[in-house]
């Protein structure tokens, strides 16, 4: 699920104060790191909003910033996940023709998915700098970088994203926008000049190398008859994912991924313990204060491992609490305020 390969520069992190932490900066901030619980508990309550899947963060944004908890621009996003999420996404419906929250809710699970929620709250102008923050950054992740986005048409349909746009078709399109970017680990910098808004994956401290989830489609005998007896069958030679077709007891499935199944991540709870205890160290030495947090459990995709989903949040929401007088809340109680998706079970009106 990462992208933004085609950014990739020479890590060079000393850029936009995000240079590797030093015992010099450790020492700067440690007094007002010692100090933050009580700072915070006694100012306000912090919004968690709990997430299913990742894509539900775009509607919280929202939703949060009509609620008056999140400015709707100049943010930092913290964007704590072992993947990146930053595809650019290619819409049926124009992003800017959302209006309210019911049609918010329609647009974010009709239009967006785990992969691509990102890059259209950057085009809105909700964040002027990601930092994706992971245990351990491959070198392809590259370094600090601004990067440009623009839509490709008028409608604001489909996108385009590249450190540079002066010479390319749409280096006078007048919907420029532009990002700070860094892939980040809790060994370097934190620079909270900007709202650092907290943007949690479970994933980031355990995750499957491949979702492990079974994934399969009821279909017709005349689909599978279909299937099989045409080589050339579109769902055959798409790229990606591998899909093949089943019969069982006079019933008849497309079976999603379903090869060969990675070993199970293996994770004791004492070295999930030391993963999150690192980060929200993290934060506090930072004494970051988020007007807004995410935690998104990724267990229907099967990024985050089943096993493991329950402990990993009841540790995290434990830390955290150390930290910060939190409000958690879930988004099916926000969506279920417009009366429309239940988010629960997976279901649409």
């Amino acid at each position: 699920m990462c992208a933004l390969k085609d950014f990739a520069a020479p890590r060079c992190s000393r850029q936009a104060g995000l240079n590797p932490r030093s015992s010099g900066d450790r020492d700067a901030h440690l007094c007002r790191g010692n100090a933050l619980r009580e700072d915070v508990r006694e100012t306000k309550n912090v919004p968690l909003v709990v997430v299913e899947e990742h894509h539900e963060a775009f509607y919280v944004w929202h939703y949060a910033a009509q609620e008056g908890w999140l400015g709707r621009d100049g943010n930092t996003l913290l964007h704590v996940d072992e993947h990146a999420d930053m595809f650019l996404p290619r819409l049926r419906r124009s992003l800017t023709s959302i209006s309210g929250l019911t049609d918010l809710a329609e647009f974010t699970y009709n239009e967006l998915n785990i992969g691509n929620f990102i890059w259209p709250a950057i085009y809105l102008g909700f964040f002027s700098r990601v930092l994706w923050l992971r245990y351990k950054h491959e070198i392809s992740a590259g370094g600090w970088r601004t990067i440009y986005t623009c839509g490709k048409d008028t409608d604001k349909r489909e996108f385009v994203a590249a450190s540079s746009l002066a010479s390319s078709p749409y280096a006078d399109a007048e919907d420029i926008r532009s990002v700070e970017y860094a892939p980040v680990t809790t060994a370097e910098f934190l620079n909270t000049n900007l709202p650092v808004v907290l943007d949690i994956d479970l994933d980031y401290f355990c995750s499957n190398e491949r979702p492990v989830v079974l994934r399969e489609l009821e279909i017709t005998a005349r689909a599978f008859e279909e299937f099989h007896r045409n080589i050339y069958h579109f769902l055959r030679i798409s790229p990606g994912v591998k899909i093949s077709a089943e019969a069982r007891q006079g019933r008849y499935f497309l079976l999603y991924e379903d090869g060969p199944r990675p070993p199970d991540p293996v994770a004791t709870e004492s070295s999930l313990t030391e993963r999150i205890d690192d980060f929200v160290g993290y934060l506090r030495l930072y004494s970051v204060v988020p007007p807004l947090i995410v935690v998104c459990r990724s267990l229907h995709s099967g990024y985050t491992p089943q096993k493991y989903g329950a402990f990993i949040e009841r540790t995290l929401f434990s830390r955290l609490d150390t930290l910060y007088s939190l409000k958690i809340l879930s988004i099916q109680g926000l969506v279920s305020r417009t009366g429309n998706h239940q988010s629960n079970n997976g279901q649409t009106p």
